[in-house]
């Protein structure tokens, strides 16, 4: 897993990565609420944010659109395209703010696994493969 960070809006947003493929946004409050990441060898680039106002990145506490704001530049500034957005804790009240968005924002607080093999099969059958 690497750390790195991204300066936006006057904030050091301090992001891990981990995988190859195509990109996949891990957020709850910080990367530490997703362990069961470094037991993985995901068909993705996982992307664990520390979302403003948590862990390392730090700030004041800001409302889901301001913080939606946030992940969007994050998105825009490493090109990213439109990631999925898998959501838990803190992150779950994003969700409304990033289909506003256009983009994909899901639950995560069970198996990460099995939803990762779920974005799996639903690209291949977005794609025209065979699940």
């Amino acid at each position: 897993m690497r750390r790195g960070y991204i300066h936006l809006y006057g904030l050091n947003l301090v992001f891990h990565r981990v995988g190859k493929g195509p990109p996949v946004l891990l957020l709850a409050e910080e990367a530490s609420r997703w362990p069961e990441v470094a037991g993985l060898d995901p068909p993705f680039t996982l992307y664990l944010l520390d979302l403003p106002g948590f862990g390392l990145t730090g700030g004041l506490i800001m409302t889901p659109e301001e913080v939606a704001q946030y992940v969007a530049a994050f998105v825009v500034m490493l090109n990213l395209g439109s990631p999925p957005a898998l959501l838990r804790g803190a992150g779950l009240a994003l969700k409304e703010a990033l289909e506003g968005m256009g983009l994909l924002a899901l639950p995560a607080e069970g198996d990460l696994s099995e939803v990762l093999s779920n974005l799996l099969r639903r690209d291949s059958v977005e794609s025209g493969g065979e699940v």
